[in-house]
């Protein structure tokens, strides 16, 4: 037995260690090159050298790229069924260091969020307080000629958390453990720019996506990092009246007392190769094309689409000065080049995937945090959304356009609908969000008139969130194709153009608001993100799916085709043989596209309209939408929400379908219209405008009485309420009683009007918070049951001949009386 002495460990000091030829407390010998990288070792030159030796991966890290800003961006490259999408990102971006110290090389990850002008004393502050924070670390095995040599295999195979699958995935899935036994390496390749390392990785999971009785989650996952230019491009300076998809940095050395954020516009580096030329006013080729390649996985008979859908974007450079900006290249096979690789960091690319997802996606991919310059693009093109291309199509354009009144497009039509999806997707890749106020400019009748179609298009902007002109009847003669617009054009002469006598992003201000400021009286120039949820719908030319600069008489155009579709969906889309796939799809999809029409009248009553100025130019930001209009608005959800839409009753179709569910269907819709009226946020609104505008306000009360009328109509008239007019009017009960006793607890916080708030706690609040126990709201709600009951006991003292009507009017009285007195 031992005694109960206790031993301490302890550690050789640094200068005793040299002097003993030892190496220093955590730190490895350093060995000779030929003994850590043999000659028989599998080496891959560029940015770093990239050895293979038996399994380990050894990163050979020139000293010149110490300290450099790399990107680090992870994207599945195939994945299990119901994990992701190929070509999704495993993880957000990260910008990373190499650095050295002593013998070991760490590896850190940085932010480039605060700044401040090197040399300035507040620049060290900033550094202070942006510590980066180090994610790993490597004994230096060997050094070459002006190299580190690095093992790096339990970076990328071990269960790194920056290199692995993230937490919120594993909880998920149940990851219980990573199983290195099977994980490997698939290849590592390096490049002048940037390292790709290619690993499959696996996890035992509770709850993995697909297979499930394996209880495995397995994946590959393709690593790329790129190194970031040493010289950043010009940053751009963002502005709310023009949108784009922006970064933030905090300069601390700005002019400015106190901390407002830049924001930067997100955008390729595109110069002109003859500025002398440029400056002269002609069209001048960039120093470097974008090229963008398509995933050779595409099906042949789409790719020409795709290209087309690509090098279109030419024509919306060309009015920032360029020509032959674009360029799109099938790219090759792994047999025609096997060190081609779609998810290789130096290049853009439009992946095909396989999935039922109805969507696409694009990202500006790698993005230089310090400037907003885009180094890599990526658009996925999912296969499954060419069944939403064909949902709407029918829905919108079908009555109009035979060609469109089938379940199989011709090659041609599909086609060109993709074409118009990939040109969407481009936009966003080159910095563009989706404004939807530039949907909204052109009359209505305009959009009835093929030259005018033909020549402006039906909106001003392809990437607004519009689809196909709905607008059109049959016999107009409309052109279904979408182009790029107006807007569009503008937009990227905004973010593209050079000012060549500007040499920082503040010289170019000026210059920039001449540009915006001429063009403001031109409503297709003009920029609104779009509005989501109906807390915060309160412009109709900010919300998704719409076109016209009258979006309630649009919509009314829209009901009369979708009448026509929705009715016709039997002779449309059926072949004998046929299951009824395609009708219920294309029926369900109908329905949602009656409840994108109530949407946009919706957000007209109490709404305002949006149009971004700034200090010197003319008139309000925010104006009050005119009385008449919204009296339009409440007279089309009348009719076209809140009556009973019998057009998408049809009892042949429904019993093909279904043996029930059509009566809650239609309850949950018009649900969705009496709490869009009956709604907090807007009754706050209008309470504000009836406050500042008096009688030219439509007031809250009078909005009240009318929708009041419109649910309720058949109390007055005395007539019998059919089902789906029951289910709506005890909707407007549980809604009225939700304002007076759920209603978040009296208190619900807007979130902050537009893109323009920045600020912390401390700043005044705009759209402050609302206490509706404070307001008027509940005394109008309360005399609105009040009037109601009355209207209802005279009603039942008249005299109710129909039974279901009579039953559902005495439970209406007691309903009132119960959220009347409160629980």
């Amino acid at each position: 037995m031992t005694s109960g002495i206790r031993f301490r460990r302890f550690a050789l000091p640094a200068a005793a260690a040299a002097v003993l030829g030892l190496p220093a407390p955590g730190q490895a010998q350093i060995q000779d090159y030929a003994s850590v990288v043999p000659p028989g070792a599998q080496t891959d030159e560029g940015l770093f050298h990239v050895h293979q030796v038996a399994d380990r991966i050894l990163f050979e890290i020139p000293d010149s790229i110490l300290g450099r800003d790399m990107s680090v961006m992870s994207r599945f490259a195939s994945v299990q069924t119901g994990l992701a999408n190929g070509g999704d990102r495993m993880a957000p971006n990260m910008v990373v260091r190499w650095e050295r110290r002593d013998d070991r090389v760490y590896l850190r990850t940085v932010s480039h969020s605060n700044t401040a002008e090197e040399g300035s004393p507040v620049h060290l502050a900033v550094e202070n307080s942006n510590f980066a924070p180090i994610i790993a670390s490597f004994p230096v095995e060997a050094e070459g000629s002006g190299t580190s040599v690095v093992d790096v295999t339990e970076l990328y195979l071990g269960d790194h958390p920056a290199f692995s699958l993230p937490g919120s995935r594993r909880s998920q899935l149940g990851v219980r453990a990573h199983q290195g036994d099977r994980s490997w390496l698939e290849w590592t390749r390096s490049f002048p720019i940037n390292v790709e390392v290619r690993v499959v990785r696996s996890y035992t999971a509770d709850q993995p996506p697909s297979n499930t009785r394996g209880g495995a989650v397995s994946f590959e996952v393709n690593h790329s990092m790129i190194l970031l230019p040493e010289e950043p491009m010009m940053p751009r300076l963002a502005d709310e009246r023009v949108t784009f998809i922006t970064i933030g940095v905090s300069d601390y050395s700005r002019d400015f007392q106190g901390v407002r954020p830049y924001r930067f516009l997100r955008r390729y580096r595109v110069e002109p190769s003859d500025p002398e030329a440029f400056a002269r006013g002609e069209l001048v080729d960039p120093v470097e094309p974008i090229v963008w390649y398509i995933d050779p996985a595409t099906p042949e008979e789409w790719v020409p689409y795709f290209k087309e859908g690509i090098e279109e974007w030419n024509e919306a450079f060309e009015e920032a000065g360029f020509s032959n900006v674009l360029e799109a290249r099938l790219a090759p096979t792994e047999e025609e080049d096997p060190e081609f690789s779609l998810l290789d960091a130096r290049y853009s690319v439009i992946r095909y995937v396989a999935t039922p997802v109805r969507s696409a996606n694009a990202t500006g991919d790698v993005v230089d945090p310090r400037s907003g310059e885009v180094i890599r693009g990526h658009i996925n093109m999912y296969h499954g959304v060419m069944e939403r291309l064909r949902w709407w199509l029918l829905s919108q354009v079908a009555a109009a356009n035979p060609d469109f009144q089938t379940h199989q497009l011709s090659q041609e039509d599909m086609g060109e609908a993709l074409r118009y999806v990939v040109s969407h997707e481009m936009a966003h890749a080159k910095g563009l969000p989706h404004n939807q106020r530039a949907n909204f400019v052109f009359p209505v009748d305009s959009l009835r008139n093929p030259d005018f179609v033909e020549r402006m298009g039906h909106s001003a902007s392809s990437v607004g969130r519009t689809r196909y002109n709905y607008i059109a009847q049959p016999g107009d003669g409309v052109p279904p194709e979408r182009r790029v617009g107006l807007w569009d054009k503008w937009a990227i002469e905004f973010g593209y153009r050079p000012i060549l006598d500007a040499s920082t992003p503040e010289e170019e201000r000026e210059t920039l608001n001449e540009w915006i400021v001429e063009r403001a009286d031109r409503p297709w120039f003009r920029s609104a993100t779009a509005q989501f949820g109906m807390d915060v719908e309160w412009d109709p030319y900010r919300m998704t799916e719409g076109i016209s600069d009258d979006p309630v008489r649009a919509a009314d155009y829209g009901m009369r085709n979708l009448r026509v579709a929705t009715e016709s969906l039997m002779d449309w889309v059926l072949e004998e043989g046929d299951d009824y796939y395609e009708l219920e799809t294309h029926y369900l999809q109908n329905l949602t596209q009656w409840n994108r029409y109530a949407e946009h009248a919706a957000a007209a009553v109490g709404g305002s309209w949006t149009h971004y100025k700034r200090y010197g130019e003319e008139g309000w930001v925010y104006t009050p939408i005119e009385r008449d209009y919204q009296l339009a608005a409440m007279a089309f959800i009348d009719e076209h929400v809140l009556q009973t839409p019998h057009w998408a009753l049809d009892l042949d179709q429904l019993r093909r379908l279904e043996h029930a569910g059509a009566v809650e269907r239609i309850r949950a819709y018009q649900e969705l219209a009496v709490q869009r009226l009956l709604n907090h946020a807007r009754l706050a609104r209008m309470i504000e405008h009836e406050t500042f505008l008096g009688g030219d306000a439509y007031a809250p009360a009078e909005m009240l009485d009318d929708a009041r009328e419109m649910v309720w109509r058949e109390v007055r008239q005395g007539t019998p309420a059919d089902t789906y007019r029951r289910n709506l009017q005890r909707a407007y009960l549980d809604q009225a009683h939700y304002l007076l006793h759920e209603a978040e607890s009296d208190h619900w916080s807007p979130p902050a009007s537009g893109n323009l708030r920045v600020g912390s706690d401390d700043d005044p609040p705009l759209n402050a918070d609302l206490h509706i126990g404070q307001s008027d709201i509940r005394p109008l709600i309360r005399d609105q049951l009040r009037l109601l009951r009355g209207e209802i006991r005279e009603a039942l003292d008249s005299g109710v001949q129909d039974r279901m009507t009579r039953i559902h009017l005495e439970d209406a009285v007691v309903r009132v009386d119960e959220a009347l007195e409160g629980p």
